[in-house]
């Protein structure tokens, strides 16, 4: 496998971008300590603009959110307890929570409608939306939830509910020191 040269600007071992020709438009990243995202000639045909930034912007969160690791540890549970049916659901689950994730970070920089729009233009040739089920049925599950997901929560609902959530921990701590420090 050759790389391309450097491009003017660009740093070596930086984020790299690599187009792959193909008819089928697909995007994916592949992991390790320097991430790449491999986009094909077939995606950039078919997306453009905003929809081509927003799967992008998936792509990335993926990988800065390291999905492989939760990937890699789902996977390994579910090949290594094959008797353990939990695990397989994990495994299925884990897959479609680290999608979702990634979905949730591209909506935020570039809206619902934008990466729903490109999840469609990615997908519709694969039979993906049709009556039949596919491997890859979690997509129109994902679609719908972009176009019909609930508004977000303010910033300051956020951080009350963060604030709550710091101080749950403190609960079994206060439950075990009252009663001693009444004692005193």
């Amino acid at each position: 496998l050759l790389r391309a040269p450097l491009l003017p600007g660009e740093e070596p071992g930086g984020e790299r971008l690599v187009l792959l020709e193909g008819e089928r438009p697909d995007a994916w990243w592949l992991p390790g300590a320097a991430p790449q995202l491999v986009v094909t000639t077939g995606a950039l045909r078919r997306l453009k603009g905003r929809q081509l930034d927003a799967v992008l912007a998936h792509e990335q969160g993926h990988a800065a959110a390291r999905h492989d690791w939760l990937l890699h540890c789902s996977r390994a549970l579910a090949g290594g307890f094959p008797q353990v049916p939990v695990f397989a659901a994990f495994e299925a689950e884990m897959h479609r929570l680290v999608e979702l994730a990634a979905d949730d970070v591209a909506s935020r920089r570039f809206g619902r409608l934008t990466i729903a729009l490109a999840l469609v233009g990615l997908n519709e040739d694969r039979g993906v939306f049709g009556p039949c089920g596919t491997s890859e049925a979690h997509v129109p599950q994902r679609v719908r939830r972009l176009l019909s997901a609930a508004p977000r929560l303010s910033a300051a609902r956020r951080l009350r509910l963060a604030a709550l959530a710091t101080l749950v921990p403190a609960v079994p701590l206060l439950v075990a020191f009252v009663p001693g420090l009444r004692a005193l």
